[in-house]
């Protein structure tokens, strides 16, 4: 299982419904995966359906618990043996690259060969610009972001060394609140926490947060804008090119109808001179 829920989860439940396994499920604070359950959605979606949901976004990667296509996809298999999953299964990993499956494929054959008969020329441009529009968006398919997830506040360790005996030993955080004594576990020397040490734990767990935060937003919606630009600009460029072929469609068919009017058959009339100019 390679999705977790982090403590940031608001408890709102919109991911437990969407899971195609059930692996969602109301934890003793906060909403929990089961990894025994949990595909990553692959046979099901191109994308994680718990994250496309969430409004927080705290359902992310665990960068230490990696999982292959194959092994969710025989996770996904073992779950659910009713159903067929052929070779074009959605995946995450192949989002944007899904191909038609052979019986779709075979289903819109008879249509595809009425419309070739029927209008030649058109079947030719449609399938050189699907051709083209399909080459494009898997040569600028959008990467996935992975965003590495913050531990929670209360997680952090903090090595103190004892003004007594010299020794390092390390506290977590939380112990580090005004008034709070910490007891050398070498001497037992004990040290009151003050209120200007527990200011700098905070202000620097804070502000990290906080910045770590707004750095993940504006490089989140960088990325939209980027990406919406570049698409407007590609929309143009394709409707430009689209407008350039139906101009020479047009052209080429009067070019055919000129040659039909002014072809010189066999046997045509010869248009004979008057009587007094020269024949």
């Amino acid at each position: 299982m390679a999705t977790m829920i982090t403590n940031d989860c608001i408890n709102c439940g919109a991911c437990e419904p969407e899971c195609p396994n059930n692996a969602i499920s109301q934890g003793e604070t906060i909403f929990v995966i089961d990894p025994m359950l949990c595909t990553e959605c692959v046979g099901f979606h191109d994308y994680e359906a718990c994250a496309a949901v969430c409004p927080v976004d705290c359902c992310v990667t665990d960068p230490n618990n990696i999982e292959t296509e194959e092994a969710l996809i025989a996770r996904a298999r073992a779950l659910h043996p009713d159903t067929r999953f052929d070779d074009n299964f959605e995946s995450r990993f192949r989002k944007g690259q899904g191909q038609p499956s052979a019986a779709r494929a075979k289903a819109d054959a008879p249509a595809k060969a009425a419309s070739a008969a029927n209008n030649p020329a058109t079947e030719v441009t449609s399938g050189t610009t699907q051709q083209a529009s399909t080459g494009a968006s898997s040569a600028y398919a959008e990467p996935e972001v992975y965003f590495v997830p913050l531990p929670d506040i209360d997680s952090w360790d903090i090595p103190v060394r004892c003004f007594k005996c010299n020794q390092t030993h390390v506290e977590p955080v939380r112990n580090f609140m005004i008034g709070n004594v910490i007891f050398c576990p070498h001497c037992n020397k004990s040290m009151v926490v003050r209120d200007n040490l527990n200011f700098h734990v905070r202000t620097l767990l804070k502000d990290s947060y906080d910045r770590w935060q707004n750095e993940q937003n504006e490089f989140q919606m960088k990325r939209e804008r980027e990406l919406a630009e570049f698409t407007e600009a590609r929309v143009k460029e394709a409707e430009a090119f689209e407008a350039h072929q139906q101009r020479e469609l047009q052209k080429i068919r009067q070019q055919l109808d000129t040659i039909g009017e002014t072809y010189d058959a066999p046997g045509k009339p010869i248009k004979k001179g008057s009587r007094f100019g020269w024949g």
